[in-house]
């Protein structure tokens, strides 16, 4: 007696564990015409295969064999361990209980669940149309690429309204049902009203209060599929605004057929869509699930590029582009920045969002222009009333650290921080400092996104101590944001020091040396005119005077004649053997009195320059090191 594979049709025999064709296991699956609980349900055909269950399409005997949906679990954990069976079982059973407690037209009904030779089973509506997935380009059951079926670009975003508004209504539950694997393949177009429905809740995660607190972080609650689920969900922490990301992956897949599984978190054609379009999906992913669009926010704005354009007046911003809903507004705002500014101020934005009926956002407009004096700063609060996911500006410094190493005591020491917001907005930042040797200017920083502006960092050196390194910090803040500490280091070096005190001392020696010069002048110039009054008059006197000068060296050199040829010697630099004693003396007596006064004017000239210069270089020492 023989059988045939479920899956492919190959008759295999009956102690076949696996298709010799297919490969598949054939243990516990169901062929068709196999009967389960007793033959109240009726095996029709296999559907499909997952990692952890097979899904079967069924006649229901008890209700008129009623189509409907069996789902089996697999055997996909080691059957050695009953740790893994148990929590499997408890898995497959939480499923049956997340279904059997919802109630919404796109959610499948349970019918039944039981178990039986000790497999278990959900009994679930049968819903007959396509999956999504069969629109994009995709892979059949054989392996064989299938072109996509494009659908029209308003048919995708009215299909993503109808899953944002099956997400709201999970999301919405006291428990919220986190799905954790929408994807294309699981949203089915139901063939007669045209109604999307979600489908295989096997992943799906009801979150409590200890979990939306905590997270539930273990290896074992990651589910979900590469490129359509979001950053948190490989962490195991999945939250609500998981499954929007999801959709919004789902969404972008329909209208660019560029599968985010080839490139998880890259939408490399998502700048090809609308704009509009574009920025929506964009919100829904944010890698932040707390900034991140809702269910209910991507839905509005969905719905708001749904409606007629003829319905919706159009704002116009400089360069022609234009918006018709609140969605994009934030991103032309920041493009714009200054007309936009100017928008608000002068009431364009408030007078567009009563036309297209944004009453709330044209109280917050009215509220905000009447509160912020700094219309930068209350553009930037209009924006984030707007969309109260947008990302905040940020705050970046170069050089994040301003190490002066070793030092000189000089009072001038400067360095630029440049500090620049690289995101986007606009960000009012107070800078202080934490020590009194430090300045900064200026106080307080306008920061535009992609604007740099320098911060002066004056450091005083001149009263800090020896050896030991000094710490401070520059603190930039801005509100909402987490202050940006920048280290300023520095260390008075005793080499530089030094050397500071001989430039300082070598700089006041001149001056001082020339002062002494002058004054000293003054005090030759008051001498020899005292010595010069007695012989106003009496020119013979200092004739007198002179030749007696004369005699006396003449005398002294006759008296002792070799000390006399030494001292000549020594002063015309060459031998003088060969002059007689009387020739000596006779140039003793002529050129004495000349060489004597001349002796005396250079002596006082150099203790004069030299003691000035040595007292302005102690001087100006002083005053540097003490100063």
């Amino acid at each position: 007696m023989t059988r045939t594979c479920p899956f492919c049709g190959q008759g295999v025999r009956p102690q076949a564990r696996f298709c010799p064709r297919c490969g598949e296991r054939l243990e516990g699956r169901l062929a068709p015409g196999a009967e389960l609980e007793g033959g109240n349900y009726r095996i029709v055909q296999s559907i499909s295969k997952g990692g952890m269950g097979a899904v079967y399409l069924a006649q229901d005997r008890r209700a008129f064999d009623r189509l409907c949906v069996i789902k089996q679990m697999l055997e996909y954990y080691d059957p050695s361990a009953p740790e893994e069976r148990l929590r499997a079982e408890q898995r497959f059973e939480e499923e049956g209980r997340t279904l059997a407690a919802l109630s919404h037209p796109g959610v499948p009904k349970i019918y039944a669940f039981f178990s039986e030779n000790g497999r278990f089973y959900i009994v679930m509506e049968h819903i007959e149309g396509k999956d999504l997935e069969s629109f994009v380009t995709h892979q059949d059951d054989q392996g064989q690429t299938v072109p996509a079926k494009r659908l029209p670009q308003e048919e995708i975003i009215r299909y993503t309204i109808q899953a944002c508004r099956i997400l709201e209504y999970l999301h919405s539950q006291p428990r919220p049902v986190v799905h954790q694997d929408v994807k294309p393949a699981n949203l089915i177009l139901e063939s007669q009203l045209g109604l999307v429905r979600l489908v295989d809740f096997g992943t799906a995660h009801t979150r409590g209060p200890i979990d939306a607190r905590q997270g539930n972080g273990s290896g074992d609650d990651i589910y979900g599929t590469d490129g359509y689920a979001p950053p948190e969900q490989y962490r195991g922490n999945p939250e609500p605004q998981s499954d929007v990301f999801a959709l919004a992956a789902t969404a972008y897949h329909l209208l660019t057929d560029d599968d985010p599984r080839d490139h998880p978190f890259k939408w490399l054609r998502l700048n090809t869509l609308p704009r509009e379009l574009a920025l929506a999906l964009g919100r829904a992913f944010r890698a932040n699930p707390e900034q991140r669009s809702t269910a209910r926010e991507l839905r509005e704005a969905l719905e708001a590029l749904a409606t007629p354009k003829r319905t919706l007046e159009a704002f116009t911003f400089p360069g022609g582009d234009q918006i018709r809903s609140v969605g994009a507004l934030p991103a032309l705002c920041d493009e714009h920045w200054d007309a936009a500014r100017s928008f608000l101020y002068n009431g364009d934005f408030a007078r567009w969002l009563g036309d297209i009926n944004r009453l709330d956002l044209v109280v917050a407009a009215e509220g905000i222009v009447e509160q912020h004096t700094n219309h930068d700063a209350g553009l930037e609060a209009f924006l984030r009333q707007v969309d109260p996911g947008l990302p905040r500006p940020r705050m970046v410094a170069d050089p994040s650290v301003v190490d002066l190493g070793g030092i000189a005591r000089d009072a001038a020491l400067i360095r630029n921080v440049t500090m620049l917001n690289d995101t986007r907005g606009y960000l009012l930042a107070q800078v202080s400092s934490s020590e009194p040797w430090i300045d900064v200017h200026p106080a307080t920083l306008h920061l535009w996104a992609g604007r740099p502006v320098d911060i002066r960092v004056h450091v005083h050196a001149e009263d800090l101590p020896f050896r030991s390194q000094q710490r401070g910090v520059v603190a930039v803040e801005a509100e909402g944001l987490d202050p940006i500490d920048i280290p300023v280091t520095a260390q008075v070096s005793l080499v530089r020091e030094a050397w500071r005190l001989a430039r300082r001392a070598v700089a006041a020696a001149a001056p001082e040396s020339w002062r002494a010069m002058v004054a000293g002048w003054r005090i030759v110039g008051r001498v020899a005119s005292a010595i010069g009054r007695p012989f106003a008059g009496r020119r013979w006197l200092l004739w007198v005077v002179w030749l007696v000068l004369g005699a006396a060296i003449g005398a002294g050199a006759w008296r002792f004649p070799s000390q006399a040829r030494t001292v000549a010697q020594a002063l015309v630099g060459m031998a003088l053997d060969a002059w007689p004693d009387y020739g000596l003396v006779a140039s003793f007596v002529i050129l004495g009195p000349p060489f004597i006064v001349s002796a005396l004017w250079l002596s006082f000239l150099v203790i004069v320059l030299v003691g000035g210069g040595f007292f302005g270089a102690v001087k100006g020492a002083w005053k540097s090191f003490f100063q």
